[in-house]
């Protein structure tokens, strides 16, 4: 039984507006110099900055080191807005949150919440990335209690323990989807398909049934005139209607272990799925209201990170990342495989303008030309060592990378 608010006529046409608005802005092109990234890949959530005003010409020796900080063991992606880098990790029994100055990476302030690093067939440490969004800081922990913070100080404002809240079961390896916000809604991938939380106070608005969530973030998005969200359950992709949470559609997606880790893709009206462990990919066109199948394949298989479609081809990392995944260029509309490069294991991958962004998963940052054609190679250099499994976050010229053990670096890229 799904659980929710009921909104009145007016706040329904209000959302529908909202929604409008918001694809509009993140659909059009945008030309700037730099800009924030203030959740999980990026400004628009689509790993793809349009930040121009930086450079891969850089010394023989790599690029200038501004600052590195120790940040805790874990996966979850700093976030960045005005100045700020927002980051957590484990340490020392304890999840910490760190406020840091971008330019210096100074501690501004801190927040920490006891729990245990839980390293389940992997390093532990939180895996889900924050978001800011106004003049807060919005978290979920792998054990499913959602925080807001003060982005100022630090100061909490607002915890909610979702498992008993929203009478949820805690997944395999915790909760791990990002935060995303929408009119001042909290969207997690919480339940079978979701809870959706008010911002001001993490009022629980609907909650999904007591099935075990996937690891994906969610993604809203238009469909058939609905303001709509997209999440990987253990099982599944679940479209739900993000003003009631309920379900519009549903694609069983079964995949080794439930991990639906990477996020939908969605062009237009059509949408793609992909998952590792010998999943694959599938192309569906939702424009007759439920997903009917264009393509399917596994010779793209989306382990943990999500790909990055540019002018209707898709660059992402593709297999599983423990046996060693590659970056791979693929046409979207036909799921043809235009190139694949076996010169290194893949880790992660984002772009900014007409360049890829590149980290190894041993730690060698590479940038490469955003090229349907070849992979094209512009520079490398070694950053980090160990696991690196979080996409690169480019922003004001700067670019944060991060391995699994919690070093943080930021390099200058600024020309």
């Amino acid at each position: 039984m799904i659980r929710h608010s009921k909104l009145s006529e007016v706040c329904r046409v209000g959302l529908a507006a909202y929604f409008m608005v918001f694809v509009l802005v993140m659909a059009r092109p945008i030309t700037i110099s730099a800009e924030d990234s203030p959740q999980y890949r990026g400004l628009r959530g689509n790993g793809v900055s349009d930040e121009e005003k930086w450079t891969h010409q850089w010394a023989q020796t790599g690029p200038q080191v501004q600052w590195e900080r120790e940040t805790g063991i874990g996966f979850s992606s700093p976030v960045t807005k005005d100045g700020v880098v927002i980051c957590t990790g484990y340490q020392a029994e304890c999840i910490r949150v760190s406020a840091l100055d971008l330019n210096t990476g100074d501690e501004i302030w801190s927040f920490e919440y006891e729990a245990p690093l839980d390293a389940k067939d992997f390093e532990g440490g939180p895996t889900s990335s924050p978001l800011i969004e106004g003049d807060c800081v919005y978290l979920l922990s792998r054990g499913g209690t959602a925080y807001a913070l003060r982005l100022a100080d630090g100061v909490l404002l607002w915890q909610v323990d979702l498992v008993t809240e929203a009478g949820v079961r805690i997944p395999g390896w915790g909760f791990s989807g990002a935060v995303r916000s929408f009119n001042s809604r909290l969207l997690l991938n919480v339940g079978d398909s979701g809870v959706c939380l008010r911002q001001e106070d993490g009022m629980v608005l609907w909650a999904s049934e007591d099935r075990e969530a996937g690891y994906s973030s969610a993604v809203p998005f238009m469909d058939q005139g609905v303001p709509s969200v997209i999440l990987g359950s253990g099982r599944s992709y679940v479209c739900v209607d993000i003003e009631t949470g309920q379900e519009r559609w549903r694609q069983k997606w079964l995949t080794s272990f439930g991990c639906n880790a990477a996020d939908a893709v969605v062009s237009k009206d059509r949408v793609f799925l992909s998952s590792g462990y010998s999943r694959g990919s599938g192309f569906f066109d939702l424009s007759t209201g439920s997903p009917q199948l264009i393509w399917k394949h596994k010779d793209f298989k989306s382990h943990l990170g999500t790909g990055l479609l540019i002018d209707g081809f898709l660059y992402g990392v593709n297999g599983d990342l423990e046996a060693g995944a590659r970056i791979t260029c693929m046409e979207l509309s036909t799921g043809k495989i235009r190139w694949i490069e076996e010169s290194f294991r893949a880790g992660a991958v984002s772009a900014a303008g007409d360049r890829l962004i590149i980290l190894s998963d041993d730690g060698v940052l590479m940038i490469a030309a955003v090229n349907s054609d070849s992979f094209e190679l512009l520079a490398s250099a070694r950053v980090l060592n160990g696991r690196c499994w979080v996409p690169p976050v480019i922003t004001e010229g700067k670019l944060l990378c991060k391995n699994s053990a919690g070093k943080l670096i930021c390099l200058d890229l600024s020309e």
